[in-house]
């Protein structure tokens, strides 16, 4: 009898079994979710913020993945992250059209094992932006030097 007591007072996981997912600690690296991101030209390389709490510098692998096709995401970044700090990892991103996408985010270590849980990150893209502010700019530099050019010839008028 003192052998059974013993038992189930070293294990007592023999008497209440507990699942495995409330035994584990939560996760100590992590994505950190962020505010909506706004693109304004067709390829881009977005900021993902990973928080590492443990008291060594880590290496992870940062994935994503869209599942409409207009928006279009590298495979993974790999990044270390200092012990006890905050780094971004810059993941690729390119799109064909304009619109709203949401990017999943999670976190693998180097053999594939998946850190906490998934992310969902909000894109705005507005790829022809980038276009219009440059077309503009530029008529606006042309007209500047039309009026330069207009008010010297007009001044050589005047000086003859």
């Amino acid at each position: 009898m003192r052998k059974l007591v013993a038992a189930l007072l070293l294990f007592p996981g023999m008497l209440f079994p507990v699942s495995a997912e409330a035994a584990l600690p939560p996760a100590q690296v992590y994505i950190v979710a962020g505010s909506p991101i706004t693109m304004v030209s067709r390829e881009t390389k977005v900021p993902v913020s990973v928080q590492n709490n443990y008291d060594r510098p880590i290496k992870v692998r940062v994935h994503a993945k869209s599942v409409n096709n207009a928006l279009s995401v590298g495979k993974y970044v790999s990044i270390t992250i200092p012990a006890n700090s905050r780094k971004d990892a810059l993941l690729p991103i390119s799109v064909l059209t304009g619109g709203k996408f949401n990017v999943k985010v999670w976190l693998t270590t180097f053999t594939d094992i998946r850190i906490g849980s998934s992310v969902y990150l909000k894109l705005t893209a507005n790829p022809d932006v980038e276009q219009v502010i440059m077309i503009g700019f530029g008529a606006f530099i042309l007209v500047l030097i039309g009026l330069g050019v207009f008010r010297m010839l007009r001044r050589g008028k005047a000086r003859a």
